[in-house]
């Protein structure tokens, strides 16, 4: 028996009436303290979001200093730029250890200003600004990890109160030279709490109906933060900030409450605790914020916490009975009217899901969702006979697309050498290796051949993946193999590579390039790298990066001079070379399989491994980690070993 739907809307909004009721009248009692408990955990979070985004900004522009280093213009002009990449912050700076640069003086400290005109570098360390004795500087130069500062009036700097999160500085060998400060003004804090306090504040409107201090400013909540030595970070009242500390404005009457919510404030504890502040017995609602060793508190005044919640939660439900019941009523009425022609359509719509496109449909007279319902399935009638001729002509153009890129991998793989044993007459050279692409075709490459008694060697890493990358990747292939003939210096290689592709590369496109030739009867390797990722050495003891000059990838600058480098493989000993889809393939969870992994894997090999076995091992281990996620980048993989006979 079909039910009707009018009645069966009409019960279950009264159904839903009576578990609104019931729920709102449970939830408005718990009101209270969750709101402000939970206003308080948003706020926390916004600020601990502000300052985290500080620290993660500070350790990235500090490991862009350490490699500019060497003059004090080249530190201000790296200031400008990553202050300009970071623009939520008021300003950066490093401050140098004494004398860092004798021609600058003791003083050397280069700060970045984000003002009104722009962004402003100078040094601004001096006998009068001895920044060696800011409380910034001596936690910052102790920290490896970071520490933010009490806030401080920043007079050579901002010109404002500031808080400072400072760590030490490095330069590339690993000495400090100084102490790097990302600050945020004060005002930012003390805005973001305002707005909490405004907002919260709104409420305060019904206290005045229930209590009989009608006109007492003091019956309005407040936001506040505190340092690790009890001083106001902020505070409504800015005449506290750098002036005393929590401690110093308790009520002598009730001292014990209100020294002990500092006390636990300081230890980084959270809950909630009453106390006695500013002549009001308040509720404070506190918690720490995290990686700063502040805690921030909302301070509710007794008498605001319960009005609002049982004024406005009996105002709430008394609205929402009425409301149900109107709209249930006319509701049962409207959709009782609205449902008679809804069987007439289902009717046909059965028919149309059979096969029979030319049902026709009933006529409905009325302009609304259910004339639009009908409107709709007479298009989908008229748009299925053409939408199942599109789809065996796009069918048939889809098996064409995937005949000819099939035929292009064809040719792709058909110029990379792909038959094993390479060299099966030498008993003193084994090399093996693998290309899988991410898409049909793909940018990676490798190569190799050899020439009087010399094994030339490359392998690389297009940028992009598809068609775009497999051709750039074949005229990498085709020149390496036209140069190593008739040129022997890999670097001299690179460079004609390079400066060929640098001069006609509208597309913008680069090559990750490693290229060398080993002589088979020393050992000795002559290399170059341009932007590649480091080969490893294995079989020799625990596997090991080769030294590697990092150099840019061909295609980006013309005249770039690129290094040539040495190395000697041992006999029994393999050079494994690789792409960044070996350390960058990623699992399900987006996880990287990342360099540790491949040392791992490459760790059980000595000299009596075979290449083909050191790749199959590593594909494997690379399959097990990735499982059921999609390849995201081309795999390369390459072994040359140099064998003990």
């Amino acid at each position: 028996m079909t039910r009707s739907l009018a009645l069966t809307v009409l019960v279950i909004m009264l159904l839903i009436t009576v578990l609104v009721f019931i729920v709102a009248a449970a939830g408005f009692y718990m009101f209270s303290d969750d709101h402000y408990y939970d206003t308080m955990e948003k706020t926390n979070g916004e600020i601990a979001m502000m300052m985290s985004n500080v620290e993660v900004s500070a350790d990235n522009i500090i490991d862009e200093l350490s490699w500019h280093l060497t003059t004090p213009d080249l530190v201000l002009s790296t200031l400008k730029y990553e202050l300009g990449t970071n623009s939520h912050l008021t300003g950066c700076g490093i401050a140098f250890l004494p004398d860092y640069f004798p021609k600058e003086g003791r003083w050397f400290e280069a700060y970045a200003l984000n003002g009104e005109d722009g962004i402003k570098v100078s040094n601004i360390g001096s006998e009068s600004h001895d920044y060696f004795d800011d409380e910034w500087y001596l936690k910052g130069i102790e920290s490896e990890k970071g520490v933010w500062s009490a806030p401080y009036m920043d007079s050579a700097g901002a010109g404002t109160v500031l808080c400072t999160y400072s760590r030490q500085v490095k330069d590339p060998d690993g000495k400090v030279v100084g102490v790097f400060g990302a600050d945020i003004s004060f005002d930012g804090l003390y805005s973001l709490l305002k707005e909490t306090d405004r907002k919260e504040n709104l409420m305060s409107i019904w206290v005045s109906m229930v209590s009989q201090r009608k006109k007492d400013d003091r019956l309005k909540l407040y936001s506040f933060i505190l340092g690790p030595d009890g001083r106001y970070v902020v505070h409504p009242d800015k005449d506290r900030i750098l002036n005393g500390t929590f401690y110093d404005y308790s009520d002598p009457s009730y001292v014990e409450d209100y020294n002990e919510l500092g006390d636990l404030m300081r230890q980084g504890k959270s809950g909630v605790h009453k106390a006695y502040l500013d002549g009001i017995h308040s509720l404070v609602y506190y918690a720490p914020l995290m990686h700063s060793g502040w805690s921030m508190g909302i301070a509710v005044p007794s008498e605001v916490q319960m009005a609002p919640s049982l004024f406005l939660g009996t105002f709430i439900i008394v609205l929402i009975l009425l409301g149900l019941l109107i709209v249930s009523l006319l509701s049962y009425f409207k959709i009782k009217k609205a449902t008679k022609p809804l069987m007439k359509l289902a009717q046909s719509a059965q028919e149309v899901a059979g096969g029979n496109f030319d049902t026709e449909l009933p006529d409905i007279k009325t302009n609304d969702e259910i004339r639009l319902l009908r409107d709709s399935f007479d298009d989908m009638q008229k748009s299925l006979s053409k939408y199942v001729s599109e789809l065996t002509e796009t069918t048939a153009q889809k098996a064409s697309i995937e005949n000819e890129l099939y035929v292009a991998r064809s040719i792709q793989m058909s110029m990379l050498p792909m038959i094993w044993p390479a060299f099966p007459d030498r008993e003193d050279l084994d090399i093996y290796g693998i290309l899988k692409p991410a898409k049909a075709v793909g940018g990676d490459l490798y190569d190799f051949h050899i020439k009087d008694g010399k094994l030339y060697f490359c392998i690389g890493d297009v940028s992009g993946k598809g068609i775009p990358a497999s051709l750039v990747m074949t005229l990498a292939v085709a020149m390496f193999r036209t140069l190593s003939q008739t040129v022997e210096d890999p670097s001299k290689i690179v460079s004609l590579i390079s400066s060929s592709m640098a001069e006609h590369n509208e597309s913008m496109m680069f090559v990750t390039f490693f290229v060398g030739y080993m002589d088979i009867d020393t050992g000795e390797i002559k290399y170059c790298n341009a932007g590649h990722n480091a080969p490893i050495l294995v079989g020799d003891g625990e596997p090991r990066f080769l030294n590697v000059d990092s150099n840019v990838p061909i295609g980006v600058l013309k005249d770039w001079n690129y290094s040539l480098q040495t190395e000697t493989l041992e006999k029994g000993c393999s050079l494994f070379l690789y792409t960044d889809g070996l350390t960058e393939a990623t699992d399900v969870r987006d996880q990287l399989f990342g360099e540790k992994a491949v040392f791992e894997t490459l760790a059980g090999f000595g000299k009596d491994a075979a290449p083909k076995e050191i790749i199959s091992k590593v594909e494997e281990a690379v399959e097990s980690f990735v499982g059921d996620a999609e390849q995201s980048d081309d795999l390369t993989m390459m072994v040359i070993k140099r064998l003990d006979r």
